[in-house]
């Protein structure tokens, strides 16, 4: 298996929970849980070229002092001629303070041409959220709602002494390279204590192009909060998220 036994069952155990936001009308987000049995069609061949040393749609690279096995996930759409391949990292690593990789390759092709052969542009190693014990992004998902391009979700967390706790980061697609331009609080639970048990869920819900998200939290209060961008092309919160931290 692609994901190693332990740390599948740790991360899916928190998530269980957690509603299925591909389902959401409301969700400016179309959010899919991280398959990486499978590889879809049209990334092998890109693939390939991300990684040369890949053999059925999986690649190992070692970074530092780590391991990683590699395997496609999505292509976005950058423009007529550039995609991005996006594909994902396990760990060999089984400690908690372990995570994967979420990689980000810009590949060209001829207009209006199969999308192939390529040709690698860029590669990013470590881009959004991703997991403990070894594991990548749980949920992924993408928008051309958010920014002027491509707005990469990469949704993961833990749990820590009886709290979980998962965030998203939005990854701007630019032109030259892949831009963090948010991180938000999803998901929270605390079962340490059966007379304070908290749980708040959250989803991105609506944005003002280029300006503003919204994200909205049910469970144990609804309320909603909203982010702003600034100077810098990030969207921030003004003052501190009243979602609990882990």
């Amino acid at each position: 298996m692609k994901y190693r036994n332990i740390a599948l069952v740790c991360s899916l155990s928190m998530f269980a929970a957690i509603p299925a936001l591909a389902a959401s009308e409301k969700s400016l987000f179309n959010v899919d849980y991280v398959n990486r049995d499978i590889a879809p069609a049209g990334t092998p061949a890109a693939f390939e070229v991300a990684f040369p040393n890949a053999q059925r749609s999986e690649a190992q690279r070692t970074i530092g002092e780590d391991t990683f096995s590699f395997v496609p996930l999505a292509f976005i759409p950058l423009s007529d001629t550039r995609v991005a391949l996006i594909s994902t990292g396990a760990n060999e690593c089984t400690s908690q303070a372990c995570s994967g990789l979420n990689t980000v390759h810009y590949l060209e092709h001829s207009a209006g041409a199969p999308q192939y052969p390529y040709t690698l542009k860029g590669e990013w190693m470590d881009v959004g959220m991703t997991g403990v014990v070894g594991n990548p992004a749980i949920r992924w998902g993408w928008s051309a709602n958010i920014a002027d391009a491509p707005v990469l979700y990469t949704e993961a967390g833990g749990t820590w002494q009886g709290r979980s706790c998962t965030y998203a980061i939005l990854t701007e697609l630019t032109e030259s390279k892949p831009v963090e331009i948010a991180r938000i609080p999803l998901h929270m639970s605390d079962a340490s204590s059966e007379e304070k048990a908290i749980k708040y869920d959250g989803e991105i819900t609506d944005a003002e192009k280029g300006r503003s998200l919204t994200v909205s939290y049910s469970g144990t209060e609804s309320f909603q909060e909203i982010y702003k961008r600034g100077a810098d092309g990030k969207f921030q919160l003004e003052g501190k998220s009243r979602v609990p931290e882990c």
